[in-house]
């Protein structure tokens, strides 16, 4: 047995020899390929932990991340059962959000219900509650209606049980909410009946705290179709929702939309409860986003048709526990025909911003269009009723239907043609451009070489001299009714006695400089409508002296023929007979040295940042009329307003809180006091000749006469729109956090006192910061902790060393800095 073994071990070790040299036969069959492990499928956990760390997934910033991420995962973002459940995740700082509990969120679900025979696409909600209008609360004391359904968010269990179960925390990282409304049951929905074939939209009212302590609030949403089994479908067809505004268009001006105690904070949130099943039932107004929306940034306007007998209103809406809220002193910053603002289809977030020339509705259009009896739009279209409609039928008795046949886009009277602002529109065409300047100290002359473009021609240039203009050489004139008459250049330029050199502030404009200007038409034309003009610095005097950095500014209007509005195509012919009206021009400025080196002054806000609210600077006021826009529209760069609007500006007219000062109108006092009357105690005004202590509704604070109807009151008629206090809205590069200028504001000039060494001063820091904060208590404050001067002392005294030490306590970074006690990060 032995030797068998081993002589089959050797046969075997021959047999191995041999195939490893080749020989000995065919090859043996291949080992077989292992078979590879499956990797297996990431878990719901991981995919969302993965997705946390994606910082586009933010819900502070993305609003469709909390569940598009859960979908993406295999979890049904939302099923329609009886009731309805939603899951979603938070994410913050990288990280799956934990903790959340169910006072942190509130859930609103609509359906959109598709417009047709002309009436618009409409969110209903599926949730309503009951308001009961207090007897005593309404116009004249007395509610329009007695009750009155709104549209509201799901309610929270009653039972400890349920409550605890409303909002449940996955271990894989989502929450899933349960609605107490079963949304298919019609008897819990106030009659709106579940409809699968429609798109849905869930919302959240979120609140939650990332991990710097902050606290933030956002509405995220989810728009979806519902499949066979009740789970939700993500909407990606743009067309199967409505989207009209971005709030990031609100923002602009109200920095972060926040209503309702803060936690409303985005349009397409809001729509789910303002739709026109909401009502105020003590105003009798119906609450729909649309309506609602324009007749609060039109209710100045709308109150001004009310007074004059053209069918306005007193836009009111009584609020939360009875709260009334009236709208009369609001007006939008801007021209209200610039519809696109807030809404256009060229933004990809809103695929239905055009609407509003697409689709035109009564609910959108009869808001900033006065429409009572006696109104220009109900004597214009009550014979269209009377014939669409039927004999005697009243002008809002016309359809939608209606009104979006005979409102066609592209037609004569297409909203796209009559919102048309020839003010701004037209402005594209002019364009100010100055290419140098010089100043030769032997003539006190600055030569300014320039020439006005049309940017939308390849900046071809214009012809300054119409034929309009009358003379020639010297005699030439062009009056202000002339095309380019109202075009002119000023200088401003430094000449107060004691100045400091070291920072750069004209001065010179209300001390003996305002006549350092000329008009542009004025200029030698090479041939090629390019200019020279020299404006000529006024001589020195005992009491002003011109000294370094100095700028040129073009300011001006083009006076344009009023073009048709009413009109289908371009280009738009003239009115007749011919009106003339304004439009803006791009102006410019361009700094030189007088003495010394150049030193630009330094940059504290931006006009590029007042026109995200304001349009075109200057061009509108609050009650959006050209004709009360301030200076005709013709300043409409910071860079100009700052050379007339200097320290030395002061009005003749008094202050409001009872000092026996004239107010000044330096620019930085002057737009914090406008700006800024939410934190005033007093009204900031313009016309108040009457020196008592008023309150900023303009009511005496003593039982005197109210301020003069003639009175402008910003107090009443300006808030700023902003949430907070957020100074960077206006301000470059931080400059609020420090107050440079270093000219005191001057606030009397005492009879008979010319030096401006004399005048009476408010130290600058205390300027600045008095035009919003003015009450007594922090005019003591600034005077006697703050060294400040308040009326009581001249440009001289401050020039010569008084001192403001203010920033011992509030220089930025300190323990009270100016950052700091505004709010600022």
């Amino acid at each position: 047995m032995k030797q068998q073994l081993t002589r089959w071990g050797m046969a075997v070790m021959t047999a191995i020899a041999l195939a490893a040299c080749g020989g000995g036969g065919s090859d043996p069959a291949p080992a077989p390929t292992p078979t590879p492990t499956p990797t297996p499928a990431p878990t719901v956990k991981e995919l969302l932990s993965k997705a946390a760390a994606v910082a586009s997934n933010d819900t502070a910033t993305n609003t469709s991340a909390p569940f598009l991420t859960v979908q993406d995962a295999g979890v049904a973002a939302v099923t329609i059962a009886s009731p309805p459940k939603v899951n979603f995740a938070i994410y913050s700082d990288g990280q799956l959000k934990t903790g959340l509990a169910i006072t942190n969120v509130s859930f609103a679900i609509a359906k959109l219900v598709p417009g047709s025979n002309g009436e618009p696409d409409q969110w209903v909600n599926y949730i309503y509650r009951k308001e009961t209008a207090a007897a005593n609360v309404g116009p004249n004391n007395k509610p329009v209606l007695a009750t009155a359904m709104q549209a509201t968010t799901d309610g929270k269990q009653t039972d400890a049980a349920l409550l605890a179960a409303q909002l449940v925390a996955s271990p894989d990282g989502y929450y899933t909410y349960t609605f107490k409304t079963d949304i298919k049951d019609p008897a819990q929905t106030n009659g709106v009946a579940f409809d699968a074939t429609k798109t849905h939209r869930v919302a959240i009212q979120l609140s939650y705290q990332n991990a710097a302590g902050e606290t933030v609030r956002v509405n995220p949403y989810f728009d979806f179709t519902i499949d066979a089994n009740g789970k939700s479908v993500p909407v990606t067809d743009p067309s199967k929702t409505r989207k009209m505004t971005d709030v990031a268009s609100c923002n602009g001006c109200h920095e972060k939309l926040a209503l309702h105690g803060g936690g409303r904070v985005d349009t397409q949130y809001c729509v789910m409860c303002h739709n026109p099943g909401t009502v105020d039932a003590n105003s009798g107004n119906n609450l729909n986003l649309a309506t609602m929306a324009h007749k609060i940034h039109a209710g100045k306007l709308l109150k001004a048709k009310l007074d004059a007998g053209k069918g306005g209103e007193d836009y009111t809406i009584w609020g939360y526990q009875n709260t009334k809220v009236g709208f009369a002193e609001v007006g939008f910053p801007q021209d209200l025909r610039n519809c696109t603002v807030c809404h256009s289809g060229a933004n990809a977030s809103t695929p239905q911003g055009d609407n509003w020339k697409d689709k035109p509705s009564k609910e959108a259009c009869l808001t900033c269009h006065a429409n009572g009896t006696g109104s220009d739009w109900e004597t214009s279209h009550k014979v269209y009723a009377g014939t669409l409609v039927k004999a005697g039928a009243a002008a809002k008795d016309l359809s939608n239907a209606q009104c979006v046949e005979c409102h066609k886009a592209g037609t004569n009277i297409g909203s796209d043609r009559v919102h048309w602002n020839q003010n701004e529109e037209n402005g594209a065409k002019y364009k100010m451009n100055i290419e140098s300047t010089s100043y030769d100290a032997a003539t006190r002359k600055v030569t300014v070489k320039y020439f006005l473009s049309d940017p939308t021609n390849n900046n071809a240039a214009y012809n300054l001299v119409t034929s309009e203009c009358t003379g020639t050489g010297a005699s030439l004139a062009c009056a202000n009714t002339t095309k380019f008459g109202n075009l002119r250049f000023y200088l401003g330029y430094q000449n107060q006695i004691g100045q400091p050199a070291g920072v750069t502030e004209f001065s010179a404009n209300n001390t003996g400089g305002s006549a350092a200007n000329v008009y542009a038409y004025k200029g030698t034309n090479d041939g090629s409508n390019h200019y020279t003009v020299d404006i000529v610095v006024p001589p020195d005097t005992a009491t002003s002296v011109a000294f370094g950095t100095a700028r040129v500014v073009s300011i001006g209007q083009i006076k344009e023929p009023k073009l048709q509005v009413k009109w289908a195509t371009d280009p738009r012919p003239e009115v007749t007979p011919k009106v003339l009206v304004n439009t803006v021009v791009k102006n410019t400025f361009k700094e030189l040295a007088l003495s010394g080196t150049l030193q630009p002054r330094r940059v504290i806000v931006a006009s590029e940042k007042c026109n995200v609210c304001h349009g075109a600077l200057g061009t509108t006021s609050g009650s959006n009329t050209l004709a009360e826009a301030f200076h005709g529209g013709a300043r409409d760069t910071v860079e100009a307003c700052v050379v007339c609007h200097d320290a030395n500006k002061v009005s003749s007219t008094v202050m409001t809180n009872g000092l026996v000062l004239n107010e000044s109108y330096q620019f930085k006092r002057m737009i914090h006091g406008i700006h800024g009357n939410s934190k005033r105690t007093y009204p900031f005004t313009h016309g108040n000749t009457v020196v008592g202590v008023f309150n900023k509704d303009g009511s005496s604070a003593t039982g005197g006469a109210p301020l003069a109807a003639n009175v402008e009151n910003y107090a009443a008629e300006v808030a700023w729109p902003g949430v907070g206090v957020n100074c960077n809205v206006c301000h470059v590069n931080n400059s609020y956090k420090q107050d440079l200028s270093p000219l005191a504001s001057v606030v009397k000039k005492d009879t008979g006192v010319t030096d401006p060494g004399l005048w009476r001063v408010i130290t600058p820091k205390a300027a600045s910061c008095t035009a919003c904060h003015d009450s007594s208590k922090a005019i003591a404050h600034v005077t006697s902790f703050g060294g400040a001067a308040f009326g009581d002392k001249t440009q001289a005294q401050f020039l010569a060393g008084a001192r403001e030490t203010c920033d011992d306590c509030h220089a930025s970074g300190g323990f009270k800095g100016v950052d700091i006690v505004h709010g600022q990060k």
